[in-house]
């Protein structure tokens, strides 16, 4: 219980008073719950949606859901994802980029990310037969990726909190964290009416773009950051929702 406290404070808005102890090993045991922090996000903008979708256009309803996702993931994968917008398209260099990522400042390349990751996400949910469904899914399958982006992968900084989890979580623990996360979204995949081949092959070609851009990271920084796996989630997400509207056009 006081692991998935733990998860639920360090992704998660939710007003949990109960102090938890932040221990290495609590970090890394925790990573198997990380899905069910997704979870939580997605029941929240699912929710927001579904009420809002009651008394506004979809359009609007669209707004507020992914509004109620910044509000209750505090912005933090989007953070990262634009700092490593910031590192990889302002620089060259292995430790500027590393640098910049720790930059407190959002720079250009930061600010086109965010806008178009929300851009996107908004197109698309409003774009889908099953918005629902789809704001269900996707935040788990962002959390799901992030067991494959820090399996056995170098942490590039001397120091940081990524250091006391990235390339130490075992691969039991991997393996659980990505069957959970995978299970659910397919399992949603499959309540919106896909079939069982489709809830298998989304979740299987996020986990393989989830290993292509580990693998490019990898390359650029020497390793993968907090910030990294924050940006690996944010296009998970929308590579999972660009395949539901795919699919669903061809169905």
């Amino acid at each position: 219980m006081d692991t998935l406290i733990l998860t639920l404070q360090l992704f998660t808005s939710l007003p949990i008073k109960k102090t938890v102890e932040v221990s290495d090993e609590r970090l890394i045991r925790g990573v198997a719950l990380w899905p069910a922090a997704g979870i939580v996000i997605g029941l929240f903008q699912a929710l927001v949606f579904c009420l809002a979708d009651g008394i506004f256009p979809l359009q609007i309803a669209a707004v507020l859901a992914l509004m109620a996702e910044l509000w209750m993931t505090r912005g933090f994968h989007l953070d990262g994802l634009c700092d490593t917008a910031d590192a990889v398209f302002s620089s060259r260099s292995r430790e500027r980029m590393l640098e910049i990522m720790k930059d407190s400042h959002i720079g250009t390349f930061g600010v086109v990310a965010a806008v178009m990751d929300l851009a996107l996400k908004y197109l698309l949910v409003t774009a889908s037969e099953v918005p629902v469904y789809m704001l269900l899914a996707a935040p788990v399958a962002g959390k799901m990726v992030q067991g494959i982006c820090m399996y056995r992968v170098n942490y590039p900084r001397e120091k940081g909190l990524g250091k006391s989890y990235i390339g130490r979580v075992p691969a039991g623990i991997t393996v659980i964290s990505v069957a959970f996360g995978a299970l659910w979204a397919g399992g949603c995949l499959i309540s919106a009416d896909f079939t069982f081949p489709e809830a298998v092959v989304i979740p299987v070609l996020c986990g393989g773009l989830a290993w292509l851009f580990r693998k490019h990271m990898v390359k650029v920084i020497g390793g993968m950051t907090g910030d990294t796996l924050g940006a690996a989630s944010e296009i998970t997400e929308i590579f999972f929702m660009l395949l539901m509207v795919a699919l669903e056009g061809v169905g």
